[in-house]
């Protein structure tokens, strides 16, 4: 049976209309603080001031966006013990409690709800953080087989444990169901010292579901995980593909501390007696470990935020008594660039952050708390202002972020920048060529790649490969094409596949792509292309552009590749999450991410009325739009339709 456009978005008038994804709500989040040991603290104003409502303004007012917020609901602020249950394996079946033996202090709850409304009411996005010693104490020493308040997976007390931190978010879930997106949830605090990676992933999923079960805005509200086992940077690593695939509103995290004798170096620790930082050799470790985090959160398809990080105060000073502390502590000059450049690593990756901040009264300051009538520093300020400054000075947000789906050429049009996705190598003792921006030689968008040959020997001495493919392509005919402009004359080059069949390297070539003479006054880009038959049994397809024949200058833009069935000539079917747009919602541009070999883009509103109809394109701007339910078609080549919802905010 077929429904009419207007018959589908009827159907889909129903539905929930889903908040923000997490890409946007990471990106979004961008820079920002924690309000350390103010709600976390046994009592609030024990570890620091009372927090009044213009810290808020002060955080946005600087250009902050978000605010994270540890907060802790073990100790007097949960009634319901769990102590008397025995801590012996095996004791499990002992333990028939639930949820409703646990009860949140209403005071409190009200008293965060303030706090966070504050926050929002600011514009900022608002990170719960569940987060404390009494926490530890309670419930996360338990997992540690050394400590002394451990018990056995199998024992009464720990399935009391699980249920009482169950009963915990159940109630914060409930409390918060109407805020908006943002407000987000964080299960848990550094659990990783504790916790192993497979005990993190059963957390993680009970307390998913129980957020999610809850329903509201609170099932597509975004949750922060992190792994067990591995700490700092490494932390999200131990995250489970099955926890990141099982729920589409999730984000990383992990906090970099790193090299703790640097940030720590205030203690009485001996070993942390490093005041200095900022070498070559400490900024490329920095860069290798988030760029470990960034690799595996593109694999997974997961953005990330730095929950924390941060440098002791330059020389240990407590910025209450004006005194320094008694094990010195980092130079000032190296503490704010150490501030500078993780903020600008971050950002560059497409991580939002909020940097450690736990008031005047700590180790670690950054705002001086004085939003709080109370607060009597004896170094005045409302900001440590040059390590905020720093946290606000660099960092460029990556043009091409979001989730990235399996395709046969990735970063097709170089905008993502030139050698993004794509590897240049010149093989051999003969040819010599190096590769660049083409910038504003490019075809299309402000980059292209550009291939100088200055010594000429065979074709494949020097090539430019993109992404393996390892999808199934059983049965296909791969249409690859792409603009190529010669700068010289009788310049020419070759598309070709290398696959494998059984382990063994093969490759397809295409035959000698003649282009026109030209010089960089005169020269115009030609469209090549190279059809492709994959044969039975091949393992993975890459492509590669082979450009070592003849000397000269070649710019190179605007990929794109077609896939049919062999046999039918149709498009191959892709499942709903092989065709994404983002963002969605969205109020101004909205991408299309698809292998399908589109003809015809088209949107109707929701009277079924045509509003936009253009040839393959894979950016709209909507911003002239009505706010509202619109479907999205994209028709083939071939014929075959497939529809999308978009939504207009």
């Amino acid at each position: 049976m077929k429904l009419s456009i207007f018959s589908l978005l009827i159907f889909i008038s129903f539905e929930i209309i889903a908040q923000s994804t997490p890409y946007e709500i990471v990106q979004n989040m961008g820079r920002g603080i924690n309000l350390g040991n103010t709600l976390s603290a046994p009592y609030e104003g024990n570890w620091a001031p009372i927090v009044h409502e213009s810290y808020f303004e002060d955080v946005k007012n600087e250009g902050f966006s978000n605010v994270r917020i540890p907060v802790d609901f073990y100790g007097d602020r949960t009634s319901g013990s769990t102590a008397s249950f025995s801590t012996a394996s095996g004791s499990s079946s002992n333990y028939g409690g639930s949820i409703s033996d646990f009860t949140v202090d209403t005071d409190y709850l009200n008293r965060l709800e303030t706090v966070i409304d504050w926050s929002i009411n600011q514009g900022l996005y608002t990170v719960l953080d569940f987060h404390g010693a009494e926490l530890k104490s309670e419930f996360l020493y338990t997992f540690d087989i050394e400590a002394p308040e451990y018990c056995a997976p199998t024992s009464a007390k720990r399935s009391a444990d699980l249920m009482k931190f169950k009963s915990i978010w159940t109630t914060i879930a409930n409390r918060f169901i109407n805020h908006s997106d943002h407000l987000i949830f964080e299960i848990v605090n550094e659990p990783y010292f504790e916790l192993s990676d497979i005990e993190m992933d059963a957390l993680n999923a009970l307390i998913i579901s129980t957020i999610r079960e809850t329903g509201g805005n609170n099932t597509t509200r975004c949750i922060i995980i992190t792994g067990g086992t591995q700490a700092s940077y490494l932390a999200p690593t131990a995250i489970s593909s099955a926890i990141i695939q099982s729920d589409d509103y999730l984000i990383a995290s992990f906090h970099y501390y790193q090299p703790f004798n640097f940030t720590s170096s205030s203690s009485s620790n001996p070993n942390y007696d490093q005041f200095n930082w900022g070498t070559p050799a400490d900024i490329s470790s920095l860069i290798s470990h988030f760029d470990i985090v960034k690799n595996w959160s593109e694999t997974n398809n997961i953005p990330i935020t730095l929950g924390e990080f941060g440098a002791d105060n330059a020389n240990g000073v407590n910025y209450v008594t004006g005194i320094d502390g008694a094990y010195g502590g980092p130079v000032n000059a190296d503490r704010v660039e150490f501030h500078r450049v993780v903020a600008e690593q971050a950002i560059n990756r497409g991580f939002s952050f909020s940097v450690w901040c736990s008031g005047n009264k700590s180790n670690k300051t950054v705002h001086l708390r004085t939003d709080n009538p109370d607060t009597n520093n004896t170094i005045p300020g409302v900001w440590v202002t040059d390590v905020k400054d720093a946290l606000l000075a660099s960092g460029t947000w990556p043009v091409c972020y979001g989730p990235s789906l399996p395709a046969i050429i990735l970063n097709p049009d170089f905008e993502c920048g030139y050698s993004d996705q794509w590897s240049f190598s010149v093989f051999g003792a003969i040819a010599a060529a190096n590769y660049s921006d083409a910038q504003a030689a490019s075809n299309t968008g402000n980059v292209g790649g550009k291939v100088e040959v200055t010594t000429a020997h065979l074709y494949n001495k020097v090539l430019l490969s993109n992404n393996i493919y390892t999808e199934d392509l059983t049965g296909k005919v791969i249409t690859i094409r792409g603009f190529v402009k010669a700068l010289a004359e009788q310049q020419s080059i070759k598309i070709r596949v290398k696959y494998s069949i059984e382990g063994a390297v093969r490759y397809s070539v295409s035959e000698a792509l003649e282009l026109a003479n030209g010089s960089v006054e005169g020269a115009t880009y030609e469209l090549k292309e190279f059809v492709y038959e994959v044969p039975d049994n091949a393992e993975y397809a890459q492509v590669q552009l082979m450009f070592g024949q003849f000397e000269g200058t070649y710019l190179i833009d605007s990929f794109s590749v077609s896939i049919e069935d062999a046999t039918l000539g149709l498009d191959p079917f892709l499942a709903d999450t092989q065709i994404k747009l983002f963002p969605n919602p969205s109020a101004h541009l909205i991408n299309i991410y698809t292998s399908l070999n589109v003809k015809v883009v088209q949107i109707f509103n929701n009277l079924g009325q045509l509003v936009y109809n253009q040839n393959n394109i894979s950016q709209i701007d909507i911003s002239l739009y009505a706010k509202g339910i619109y479907l999205l078609k994209l028709e083939t080549k071939k014929g075959n339709s497939y529809f999308k919802k978009l939504l207009i905010k």
